[in-house]
This record gives structure tokens, C-alpha cells and sequence, in this order.
């Protein structure tokens, strides 16, 4: 009997994939732009296809879902790839003026291009870059593909934490919310961004942890850590681990090992190991000198910005027949912008320090069941503190907000402050529009930020009140 269900279950998954396949192709091969064939649009549609059906032979795999529960997320899962390929052909400034010549350099120098410096990302990433150079399809095509790759992946690990920390019943449901998330849609799919890979393993790790397996939660955030610098917004969470002994000395040494070990193939290319270890120092120093915040719901929002018509209270002026939309703010110039950042820097390291040194202070109150709240209090904090952010940056904020939510009925806002703040600051980037005033947006994720600072600081007392009464019973 068991054996028929796995096999019913496998034609369920097949018939799927394949009808996704075929719905794929012909709508690649009738409105892409950049496909040269039938041939192309299949080889295409079989990427994606491959995708889609590895991710939902892992949900089988994981979750051994009743056959109308596979029915409905398999339906629901190839609904959000479709959509995603009907953006396949929008075009950002970022792939034009950056990942499109990258593809190129590596097209044509190969290998041997990973010794130089190709772009700002970090190294494992110009790695993927190397690799899809000598794919025979259009470069937007195939980045776009890895980044949906990892949306999926990224609704697996997400599934799985919220079993972890919001019971079995969440599973499916934020399975299929992360999907179809609007953010997650976005960010790779249409901007052929790469958030949606570091924050896989950012939940991982965290998964791991949760899990008690903290060599590998530390090999999956090196990971993290060598595809993107935002993987510090959750090393406070580390720091709780160590305090609590969760992480030992061998696990460190896990993540300086698989750190380097992904600088291995640079190296091999004739990179010097400095240069190869510097990639964040010059990506953090070396660029963005005229605002306080690319377009990121945070404090710096409501200070002053370099551009006349981005200031936020005078926005409505770039309407204004004669005033120029590019015009400079008269109370700013260029010199005295990264002085400001400088200041606000300095300022948001003092803040962040002060927070760290509170909950080390307390640390016995900060159990470790809080961990995710001390996770996502972080992923929203530093990047709502710290200037020069950009507004994808509050991407691991989405997901660890969606498993709080979970978890808590009481809580279930949350993720609509923090999901829909992240959403609408995407706006102004690929719609060249701000249909609501970004200060409003702010305002809520700072919202999202005091409650979950106020959750922890309830369960804190509690817990500080019942090592109080266990020490009057010693």
C-alpha cells in the first residue's frame, strides 16, 4: 500500500513537472526577447523545469505530503515559476552596468579572470559567474535562473525551520508563502538579485543550531558569509551561541576553514590571498558617497539627502516645471556627504555596541529559545541603524520575520510591517516611483523593530524572575 502512494505520488510530481515544462516553453518561445529557437526555449524550460521538480521531489522527500496536499503546492509552486519566468526579460541598471560586462569578461578571459578583480562581489559568487559564461543562453536568462534555484531552496530550508519553530501545521503554508512572497519574486526573478542564496544559508545555520548541529550550522554560515557581507546582521546570534556554549571552539575553527576553502579556486587562478580576503573591505570603502540610504526603510530616511529631488519632504517639487529633478540639495554638497556618513557610521557603532553589551550583561535571561526573536530583533536593528544600506538588505528581516509569525498568533502583523515595508522601498528602483512617503516605511519597520525589542525584553524579565525564585529555593 505504502509503495502504491510513493508511486502515485511520483506520477503526481511528474505529470507537474512536465506540464510546467511544456507551459514554460511556449510561453519562452512567445514573448522572451533573447530567445534565438525552439531549441533555446526548451533548453530553457528545462532548466527551470529542473528546478521546480527537484525542489518538489524534496518536499516529497522532507515531508511525505498527502496526495491533495502535493497537488495543491505543486499546482501553487508551478503558478509562482511561471511568474517568475514572465519577468525573465526585465532589465535593471545593475545587470547592465555590471553583471552583463562580468558574464563578459569571464566569456571571454575564463578561468585565469578569477586572479583579477571582476566586480565587487565576493569570490564564490564570481564562481557561479565563470560557470554560467559557458552556458549558450542569454546571460540575464541564466542569473536569473540561479537566483530562482535558491528561491525554491530557500522555501525548503524556510519550510523546515518553521516546523522547527512554529510546529508541523506551518510547514506547507510558509512553504508556499515564501514563493510567493512579493519580495522574493522581485529580488531575483525580476532584479537578478542574489539575496535569496546567502539568506538559504543564513536559515540553515539557523536551522542547524535549532537542531543541534553546530559544525554544520558553522560551515553553512561561512557559506553565507563568503557570498554576502550582510551575513553579520546575524552574528550577534553567534555571539549568544558561544556565550551559551551552543558553538565551541572547533566550530569557529569549522568557519575559518570553509571560508578559505572558498577562496581555493581564486587562489589556485593566481589570486593574492590579501586581495582575495579584502573583497568586503574594498566593497564597503570604495563606493557610495552621496546618501545616507539607497531607498532602505530606516532612520536615515528622515535626514537630508544629497539629491534636491530625493529629498523626501520636498519631493513633490520635482514636478515643478523649472526645477531641476537632478538638482543639488542647497544645504549639502558632495564634500560634506561622506563626512556625515563618517558621523553616522561612528554613531551607529556606539548604538550597536551599547545593545550588544545590554544583552551580554543579561545574558542568562537570553535562553536559548529566544533565538530566533534575538535573530530577527538583530536582522532588523543593524540594518535599520547603519547608513549607506540598501533596501534588499532587509531581506533576512522578511524571512525571520515570517517564522516568528508562525509561531506566534499574537505576532502574525509583523511580517506586514516588515514584508511590506521591504516591498514598497523596492519601488522607487525598479519603477522609478515612490507611490507612498519612504518615512512612513521607516516608521514601520521601526514598528516591527520595538515590538520584537519588547517580546524579548518581557520574556527577559520573566525568565530573570524565575532565576530569581530558583536561587531563593537553592
Amino acid at each position: 500500500m505504502e509503495k502504491h502512494g510513493r508511486l502515485r505520488s511520483a506520477l503526481i510530481l511528474v505529470g507537474l513537472t512536465l506540464a510546467l515544462f511544456a507551459a514554460q516553453a511556449l510561453m519562452m518561445a512567445g514573448t522572451l526577447s533573447h530567445m534565438a529557437g525552439a531549441g533555446e526555449a526548451l533548453a530553457l524550460s528545462a532548466l527551470f523545469a529542473l528546478v521546480y521538480g527537484g525542489a518538489m521531489a524534496a518536499f516529497v522527500h522532507l515531508e511525505r505530503p498527502t496526495h491533495g496536499t502535493l497537488l495543491l503546492a505543486g499546482v501553487m509552486a508551478a503558478m509562482a515559476m511561471l511568474a517568475r519566468v514572465n519577468m525573465l526579460d526585465y532589465v535593471t541598471a545593475d545587470y547592465d552596468s555590471f553583471l552583463s560586462g562580468w558574464l563578459d569578461i569571464f566569456r571571454e578571459g575564463g578561468f585565469a579572470m578569477l586572479a583579477e578583480n571582476v566586480g565587487d562581489y565576493n569570490l564564490i559568487y564570481q564562481y557561479i559567474l565563470l560557470g554560467l559564461s559557458k552556458v549558450p543562453l542569454y546571460g540575464l536568462y541564466t542569473i536569473k535562473w540561479v537566483s530562482v534555484a535558491f528561491d525554491y531552496a530557500l522555501a525548503l530550508v524556510m519550510m523546515r525551520a518553521a516546523g522547527r519553530f512554529a510546529g508541523e501545521r506551518a510547514k506547507v503554508p510558509v512553504f508556499l508563502l515564501v514563493l510567493l512572497l512579493p519580495t522574493v519574486l522581485l529580488d531575483g526573478a525580476c532584479w537578478s538579485q542574489c539575496d535569496a542564496i546567502y539568506v538559504f544559508f543564513i536559515v540553515l545555520s539557523l536551522y542547524l543550531l535549532a537542531t543541534d548541529r553546530p559544525g554544520r550550522s558553522a560551515a553553512s554560515l561561512a557559506v553565507a558569509f563568503a557570498f554576502k557581507l550582510q551575513t553579520i546582521f546575524f552574528f550577534p546570534v553567534v555571539l549568544l551561541g558561544l556565550i551559551h556554549r551552543r558553538y565551541k571552539l572547533r566550530d569557529a575553527l569549522v568557519f575559518f576553514a570553509v571560508y578559505l576553502l572558498t577562496l581555493a579556486p581564486a587562489l589556485i587562478a593566481g589570486k593574492p590571498l590579501t586581495e582575495a580576503l579584502a573583497v568586503y573591505a574594498n566593497q564597503s570603502m570604495g563606493q557610495y558617497y552621496d546618501r545616507l540610504t539607497y531607498n532602505a526603510p530606516n532612520l536615515y530616511l528622515f535626514f537630508p539627502m544629497l539629491e534636491f529631488a530625493s529629498t523626501q519632504e520636498f519631493s513633490w517639487m520635482r514636478y515643478i516645471e523649472g526645477i531641476d529633478a537632478k538638482g543639488q540639495n542647497a544645504y549639502l554638497n558632495a564634500d560634506l556627504m561622506p563626512d556625515l556618513q563618517n558621523a553616522a557610521l561612528y554613531a551607529c557603532i556606539v548604538l550597536t555596541l551599547l545593545v550588544v553589551v545590554y544583552w551580554l550583561v543579561h545574558y542568562r535571561e537570553v535562553t536559548p529559545d529566544m533565538t530566533l526573536a534575538f535573530a530577527l530583533f538583530f536582522a532588523i536593528f543593524l540594518p535599520f541603524v547603519m547608513p549607506k544600506i540598501h533596501e534588499r538588505y532587509f531581506y533576512l528581516a522578511d524571512m525571520l520575520s515570517i517564522l516568528y509569525a508562525a509561531g506566534r498568533a499574537d505576532r502574525r502583523f509583523v511580517p506586514l510591517l516588515v514584508v511590506g515595508a521591504s516591498l514598497m522601498s523596492y519601488v522607487p528602483y525598479l519603477m522609478r516611483q515612490r507611490p507612498i512617503d519612504a518615512r512612513v516605511l521607516s516608521l514601520m519597520m521601526l514598528a516591527a523593530l520595538l515590538l520584537v525589542g519588547r517580546d524579548l525584553l518581557v520574556r527577559m524579565r520573566e525568565n530573570r524572575a524565575a532565576l530569581a525564585k530558583g536561587g531563593e529555593a537553592a
